[in-house]
């Protein structure tokens, strides 16, 4: 596991921290540079497709969240799903500004409750880290899958969202090599420790989630309290899957939007938005853990593709058409007229490409997918770079400038 994760690491570290430098470059959101990949209306069809992903994300952390507290309180779960859900839609409905604010102020606590959660399954299951390490074997392993499941769970699945937020740090043209590892370091390394925690709990608990395992009447009221600690720590970091997916669906219906003449009905297309996605997100939230790998595949096969060709294509093409807020406007929300300006031939051809060799290659050479080598991320390489070749061919031939939108 610890090697998987390991491998998913040194496999997205590049992608994730190119994508983080993004957001600093210019302040927008992924699907929003999509337009220019993509075309403007298939862009507004997958902030729709990505929308819909980050409700499950959404779900599967106030699952998490409730289940905690409904083993905590000894209290049905169902009635967690809401007030958990209620509680992040408020946050999200305050604003970014606001959920820094909560961020900064609950990182501590979210370290201090599993530390402490931690100590407690260690003295009370009597935690032998030898015996977990004796009893595994890896002779059957999957090493493709496994790396795939990783990437899809952590740095690759995360990667396009990066700039949404990288987008409010300090602004620079250039690509800083130590500030862009920041994000991939600091989503791999929390993925560490859900790993090891999650697996000592699990073979020692009867559960992953060690702030939700059965607590008896005499536990002390100390891993309570942490208990709670953690599932304050599932709001802090779930709300950030509501917010990009209430942007993403900001995208999408833009031009619906602005045909509101009146500002005030036009401010309200947030918070309705939020309210919208929050209450179905909740919905979600009472059967996602019984499908999460279906869900993890289902991740990784409609965003890793789009990670390599934006990447591509940002760097190597729009980023120097660029440079003014008119560029921006003039590049990113104009509506255009053109039919072919909606449709980007060149990226939508190469995510097809990427998103079939995704599931063909293990067909093809079962022998080496997905024993030692991931499919998805083979997959989605492949695209981009089919896409790189199609880009460069329509910059230098007028004749086929048409791939592009």
């Amino acid at each position: 596991m610890l090697i998987a994760i390991t491998l998913a690491f040194i496999l997205g570290v590049i992608p994730t921290l190119l994508f983080s430098e993004m957001g600093r470059q210019i302040p927008l959101t992924a699907l929003v540079i999509a337009r220019k990949t993509f075309g403007y209306g298939t862009a507004q069809a997958l902030s729709l497709l990505y929308t819909v992903i980050n409700i499950g994300w959404f779900a599967l952390n106030n699952a998490v969240g409730s289940e905690i507290l409904s083993a905590v309180t000894h209290t049905p779960i169902m009635y967690w799903y809401i007030i958990m859900g209620t509680i992040q839609i408020f946050l999200v409905i305050l604003g970014f500004k606001w959920l820094e604010y909560f961020y900064r102020y609950t990182s501590i606590i979210l370290l201090i409750s599993y530390a402490v959660l931690t100590y407690y399954l260690i003295i009370h299951y009597h935690v032998s880290w030898s015996t977990l390490w004796s009893t595994t074997s890896s002779a059957n392993a999957q090493w493709g899958a496994a790396i795939d499941l990783m990437l899809a769970f952590g740095a690759l699945s995360w990667a396009y969202k990066t700039s949404t937020t990288s987008r409010f740090a300090k602004p620079s043209g250039k690509v800083n090599i130590l500030y862009g590892l920041a994000t991939p370091i600091g989503i791999i390394v929390p993925i560490y420790l859900m790993g090891i925690l999650g697996f000592a709990g699990q073979y020692y608990a009867n559960n992953w989630n060690i702030a939700a395992i059965s607590f008896p009447p005499s536990t002390p009221a100390w891993v309570l309290i942490a208990a709670l600690g953690a599932s304050l720590a599932i709001i802090h970091t779930n709300a950030m899957n509501l917010y990009p997916s209430a942007i993403d669906l900001l995208v999408a219906i833009d031009p619906v939007i602005r045909r509101f003449r009146n500002e005030f009905r036009a401010r309200l297309t947030q918070p309705v938005a939020i309210l919208i996605l929050g209450i179905a997100a909740i919905i979600v939230s009472i059967w996602i853990l019984s499908i999460i790998e279906s869900f993890l595949n289902f991740v990784g096969l409609t965003i890793f593709p789009l990670t390599f060709i934006l990447i591509f294509d940002w760097y190597l093409r729009l980023k120097r058409n660029v440079h003014t807020l008119d560029d921006v406007k003039r590049y990113f929300y104009d509506i255009p007229r053109e039919p072919l300006r909606h449709i980007g031939i060149a990226a939508i051809v190469s995510f097809i490409i990427g998103s079939v060799l995704m599931n063909y290659l293990p067909i093809a050479i079962p022998t080496t997918f997905p024993k030692y080598l991931p499919p998805e991320y083979t997959g989605a390489l492949i695209g981009g770079l089919v896409y790189l070749i199609l880009m460069l061919l329509a910059i230098k031939v007028k004749k086929l400038s048409w791939l592009l939108p």
